[in-house]
């Protein structure tokens, strides 16, 4: 199928995608706002210049030539793909810091997560300080977490996510909360309950991290904003906690992060 670029008119960071999804709505693979694809612009053939046709073969064989080039010369142009985002990144290369990793597995093109035995996180290897970090979350039974700048598994930060109708008594009404968890102590530094999704639905998950700042969106809509200097930078990751009366189990997909 044929490609072609265009300029993010957000962030003008150039973007290569498939002609198949122009008026489709994506995000930006490196800012993360919404945009349309605009239509693809017309191919413009000088006066008196020859159109040669090339075979899908000789094309294929090309992209792979260029694609090569790319890489060697270290060109930053952002191609999106639909097929293959980060979350297969994820799972291949994030790591259990608190529980086991046969509570973590990998299908569907999802990150599927399940505790009766208490916490457990997912988290990369690669500490981050300032970052833009989201997932599409949801439970069937209890939360779906976030942590950013853990230290370990009982120090950094945690966006707590539980839909509406969870059967936990203590959040069956649906919350989302900021979480500073310190020597595994536990400190609401704030909670939105309006507006959330019931339990088993997705929802989109934004956390953004600057300096003590730290802003979490729901579905694209900003809910909380707090500031705590605590942590500086850590491991981000994915985190849920269940127990044998109220087990947790839990999905990611679309993971983002920069």
């Amino acid at each position: 199928m044929a490609e072609f670029k265009f300029p993010c008119p957000q962030c003008k960071q150039h973007i290569q995608c498939d002609a198949s999804y122009v008026g489709s709505q994506i995000n930006c693979p490196a800012c993360q706002q919404a945009i349309i694809v605009p239509p693809q612009p017309p191919t413009v053939v000088p006066p008196g210049e020859r159109i040669i046709q090339i075979k899908v073969s000789l094309l294929r064989k090309a992209a792979l030539v260029f694609a090569g080039v790319l890489l060697t010369a270290g060109i930053a142009t952002a191609i999106f793909y639909f097929v293959g985002n980060s979350t297969r990144t994820v799972w291949k290369e994030w790591s259990p810091l608190d529980g086991n990793a046969d509570q973590w597995s990998f299908s569907g093109g999802k990150i599927h997560a399940h505790s009766v035995a208490g916490q457990t996180i997912l988290a990369s290897e690669q500490e981050y300080g300032d970052v833009t970090y989201s997932a599409t979350v949801s439970t069937t039974n209890r939360e779906s977490s976030l942590a950013i700048r853990m230290q370990d598994a009982g120090n950094g930060y945690l966006i707590l996510f539980a839909p509406v109708r969870t059967p936990c008594p203590w959040n069956s009404g649906g919350y989302v909360a900021v979480i500073k968890k310190e020597s595994g102590n536990e400190t609401t530094l704030d909670s939105f309950n309006r507006k959330m999704s019931a339990i088993g639905q997705t929802a989109r998950l934004k956390v953004i991290a600057r300096g003590p700042t730290i802003e979490v969106q729901l579905n694209g809509t900003r809910i909380l904003r707090v500031n705590d200097s605590t942590f500086a930078s850590g491991r981000i990751g994915l985190r849920i906690f269940g127990d044998p009366n109220y087990p947790c189990d839990a999905t990611y997909s679309k993971i983002s992060f920069h």
